[in-house]
């Protein structure tokens, strides 16, 4: 009631919005990307310096600047891919205390009075600007803090150079011409900031679309399916009602009941679908499952033009799934692979360890030697109601069924192109825990027959 309340009078805790970090560490991280062949280039052109001035300053400058980096990088790792804004807190202190160290010897050098040193500071300034131009568009707070440093380090620039020289034409005109490339370096950067939000308001606008799209498409599909299972049922009970015969009333009944149950199982498709479905996971050895599944593809999907090869690695656990459900998403795929291969061919049905960054998995595979499915589908086609199949020959609910079951797992799918033709589709699904002994029921005992 005090929840409630505080909500009401606008005092109640308000969820905070968590920040994407995926975006930031990728962009931000300072030693990937083979960006660290910029820092061994400054390194070598500070070692250069050293060499030829007997100045160790910027060898010295580069040991606590590369330090410095280190920090940056590991701050960036330890984030999570979505956190809490105050994290941002911590990243933008550590890249403003990079950003002050890289402004450090540069104006080190222009204080120095030498013509050659000036050079040098103002590669440093150059150096600072396209890194800023380059690595911080995306971000407006990180860009600030570099446009800020950079702003500083010109004005000192020109204030120590007219404290020095104030009288003398040359330092005004060098003065007045780093003031002008300064005003175009800060309008090219927030030109480019403004074309990044256009560009990641473009992609978010174009992502919704897609969205509204599919779901669209989804909505569509759900209520004519089920508008046409409601008119067999309405329908039925119509004429069974104005029948006399109780025959024909029997017949009329029993094809609602059948319709009425084929809504039911659209039902639990949808909820398989949105991974809700209700799963009783068991203990099942793969050599087993996947001769279950050959024996029924065999009897009741595939004609005398398709083969249909198993492939069990030795050794492996026993995988750890609902059984009916593993089994109809393997049927549906070697269904799909059949249909893809309209004048026969062969399907491959594989199980072996999955992949080890994965942990405790072991991986079903489905391949066929069809037309494959084009790149710009391949994502699609795990969207409900979406299908490659000519008009009335699919319903555009396998995949995505699959792809809910999956989920609802704890494993993932994926589709991706076989070598000279095909489609190969990988389940990775957990094995079964150790504490968890094999199923008594039939489905998890059993060899693969030869």
């Amino acid at each position: 009631m005090a929840d409630g309340a505080g909500k009401l009078l606008g005092t109640g805790s308000e969820t905070v919005p968590l920040v994407d970090y995926t975006q930031i560490r990728r962009f931000e991280a300072p030693f990937a990307n083979r960006r660290y062949l910029r820092h061994m280039i400054l390194g070598i052109c500070c070692l250069l310096f050293w060499h030829t001035y007997g100045n160790a300053l910027l060898p010295v400058w580069f040991a606590t600047f590369m330090l410095a980096q280190l920090v940056y990088a590991q701050v960036l790792r330890r984030l999570p891919e979505n956190g809490p804004p105050q994290l941002m807190r911590r990243v933008l202190g550590v890249q403003a205390l990079n950003s002050l160290l890289f402004c450090v010897p540069g104006l080190s050098l222009w204080i120095a009075g030498d013509t050659q040193a000036w050079l040098y500071s103002l590669l440093f300034l150059t150096a600072g600007g396209l890194n800023a131009l380059a690595m911080r568009a995306h971000l407006r707070a990180a860009l600030r803090i570099d446009l800020a440093v950079i702003s500083a380090g010109v004005l000192t620039r020109i204030g120590w150079l007219l404290w020095q020289t104030p009288f003398a034409p040359d330092s005004w005109m060098l003065a007045v011409a780093m003031l002008s490339l300064y005003g175009v370096f800060i309008k090219a950067a927030l030109d480019l900031h403004g074309m990044h939000k256009q560009l990641q308001a473009h992609i978010a606008e174009r992502t919704e679309r897609e969205r509204q799209r599919a779901l669209s498409r989804f909505t569509g599909g759900v209520a004519h399916d089920f508008n046409n299972l409601l008119t067999v049922v309405l329908g039925n009970m119509e004429l069974a009602r104005l029948s006399d015969a109780p025959v024909e009333r029997d017949a009329l009944m029993t094809e609602a009941e059948h319709a009425a149950r084929r809504g039911a199982e659209l039902t639990g498709r949808l909820l398989t679908l949105s991974s809700k479905a209700r799963l009783s996971p068991v203990a099942q050895l793969p050599a087993s499952v996947l001769e279950t599944v050959a024996g029924t593809a065999r009897r009741e999907l595939l004609g005398p033009g398709h083969r249909l090869t198993l492939r069990v690695a030795p050794g492996l656990r026993p995988v750890y799934v609902d059984p009916q459900k593993l089994h109809s998403a393997l049927l549906e795929l070697i269904a799909n692979a059949r249909d893809a291969m309209q004048s026969g061919g062969e399907i491959v049905l594989t199980v072996g360890p999955g992949p080890r960054a994965e942990g405790d998995m072991l991986r079903f595979g489905v391949a066929d030697d069809g037309d494959g499915v084009a790149d710009h589908l391949r994502d699609k086609v795990f969207e409900p109601y979406f299908t490659t199949k000519p008009r009335g020959h699919g319903s555009g609910l396998g995949l995505p069924m699959v792809r809910g079951f999956v989920e609802q797992s704890n494993g993932k799918m994926a589709l991706e192109a076989r070598e000279g033709g095909g489609v190969q589709i990988w389940l990775d699904l957990p094995a079964v825990p150790a504490s968890v002994p094999p199923g008594r029921d039939g489905s998890g005992s059993g060899e693969a027959r030869r």
